[in-house]
């Protein structure tokens, strides 16, 4: 999302990926949304020479996510998820949390990318050292 903030020209995977391997001559890596097999299979048969998967890796022990994080993912939580610019100041997936209700999920109040990030920082490290994610972009 760098070359527009209209969120409503955002294309999803399966649309998006075709349209890359028709108008490229280098291998495509697929990458958003793929956490099983299926979407693996579909992404590779979309034309994509390889397949990156992130969420689903973040329980992995080597990553050393932390534990707050480790039980968003793993709870009930983990299933409402929602596109969101309070923390970076570009549109972003995440667990939803306090902070994305009470600011509204796409803010125009929010600094511009990357001074988002920046601002949000501080009270981010606040909450999580009180054990709260309600600040934290899971």
């Amino acid at each position: 999302m760098f070359l527009s903030n209209d969120i409503s020209t955002q294309m999803g995977l399966s649309s998006l990926l075709p349209q890359i391997v028709d108008r490229v001559r280098i291998p495509v890596i697929a990458a958003g949304g793929i956490c099983d097999v299926r979407s693996i299979d579909a992404s590779l048969s979309l034309g994509a020479s390889a397949v990156q998967i992130g969420t689903a890796y973040l329980l992995c022990n080597e990553v050393n996510t932390s534990i707050l994080h480790c039980a968003a993912l793993k709870s009930e939580k983990a299933n409402r998820t929602a596109l969101t610019n309070v923390f970076t100041g570009k549109p972003a997936r995440g667990i939803s949390n306090r902070i994305m209700k009470e600011l509204g999920y796409m803010s125009d109040d929010v600094p511009a990318f990357p001074y988002a990030t920046m601002d949000m920082a501080q009270l981010k490290s606040l909450a999580e050292k009180q054990g709260s994610g309600d600040f934290s972009s899971l």
